[in-house]
């Protein structure tokens, strides 16, 4: 858990997706929020400072686990914004614990983000084996994902190389598959919490057409649709930063 911004203020709560930890995914974001929000970072199990668990989960037990941390806190009533994987696990913080949500953001996710078997027992195998061999290569990609949207600059690169050569494969294995397990479908129109989809329109990672089947399915949702990729985050920080503040202003 990493928190900046004002003590004060009302809290807003990021919970990243898959692979990228909290200070990885929000660095350009945090900035535009911090003048406004006690802004609260929480890393998922097996990431950033949290533990590492060689067990099975679901998106259901990432939900609660973020609860928790928020109890700890004695935070309540958050605007709380899930980026991709964190999109689901904040769909269903605000089913199991809407005490908690005041408003939610739903940003480059969707209510069932894998709707065919595209990734089946043998290659779930085949990905781990390769992930394992081909971790510099995945760490490279990595890197270039993140310097290409301008998330960090090059004084940083030793220290992303560091990050990125440090994933445990097989930990991000076991996030894909509570993520290939998830399904918000038959619930996600009853959540309480007012609800703001952020929709990067060339997303190369959750379909789009996913994206859209979310926002027709919450209740009476703000759509913001991005030029933009997957990457939105660092790339339209700015652009959703200023719908986030006027969506979590709202009285």
């Amino acid at each position: 858990m990493r928190e900046t911004g004002l003590p004060d203020a009302p809290p807003i709560v990021l919970i990243h997706g898959w692979v990228y930890d909290s200070i990885e995914t929000f660095s350009k974001l945090v900035p535009y929020l911090a003048d406004r929000f006690r802004v609260i970072m929480i890393d998922q199990r097996n990431y950033g400072r949290s533990s590492r668990l060689y067990e099975d989960y679901e998106i259901d037990t990432a939900a609660d686990e973020t609860a928790a941390v928020m109890d700890v806190l004695d935070v309540r009533q958050a605007t709380v914004l899930g980026y991709s994987m964190g999109g689901m696990v904040a769909q269903a913080l605000a089913r199991r614990h809407p005490g908690h949500v005041a408003r939610v953001v739903l940003a480059a996710t969707a209510a069932k983000p894998m709707r065919r078997p595209v990734i089946d027992a043998a290659g779930m195998a085949a990905l781990r084996v390769l992930w394992k061999v081909g971790n510099l290569e995945g760490a490279r990609a990595s890197h270039y994902v993140l310097r290409h949207a301008g998330a960090y600059g090059p004084e940083h690169d030793r220290w992303l190389w560091d990050v990125m050569l440090a994933r445990d494969s097989e930990l991000n294995l076991r996030a894909l598959r509570a993520i290939k397990r998830f399904d918000s479908r038959k619930w996600v129109g009853q959540l309480i919490p007012p609800v703001l989809v952020i929709i990067p329109t060339r997303d190369q990672i959750i379909f789009p057409s996913a994206q859209y089947e979310l926002a027709g399915l919450a209740r009476d949702p703000v759509v913001l649709e991005l030029d933009a990729r997957h990457e939105a985050v660092f790339s339209h920080a700015g652009t959703i930063a200023d719908a986030v503040v006027e969506f979590a202003e709202k009285s």
